[in-house]
């Protein structure tokens, strides 16, 4: 018997990321802020709730997403960074040709960057 073997589609596309980290880069400060207090849940849970609703605005041939998965995306998004930017540093402590990190430029377009290192003003 023959079956064709239906392939899982990402969660989310490599332009949605983008999108999610562009629209956060600017309100990192409140994302980030785990203060426990009612006015900083209430202002953090407005700026999710405006991320999700432009979001979805932004893919509407994408099933929608809800505040739980961009919030996991985000937080599986900075691990990711974390492990690559260590695993990089170990590198070059010990003196092994580094791998290259990607870069994305302002106009979504993709280059890889070799030979700079994270802060270092290249």
């Amino acid at each position: 018997m023959l079956t064709t073997m239906t392939y899982r589609m990402p969660n989310f596309t490599l332009e949605q990321k983008l999108f999610l980290l562009r629209r956060i880069h600017a309100v990192v400060d409140t994302v980030q802020d785990f203060r426990k207090d009612t006015n900083t849940t209430v202002h953090r849970n407005a700026v999710w709730a405006e991320l999700v609703q432009a979001f979805n605005a932004a893919f509407p041939s994408r099933p929608p997403s809800s505040i739980g998965s961009l919030k996991t995306l985000w937080k599986r998004l900075k691990v990711e960074c974390r492990v690559g930017l260590q695993k990089r540093q170990e590198q070059q402590a010990a003196g092994l040709p580094v791998s290259a990190l990607t870069q994305v430029d302002g106009d979504g377009s993709y280059a890889s960057v070799r030979g700079s290192s994270p802060g270092a003003g290249n």
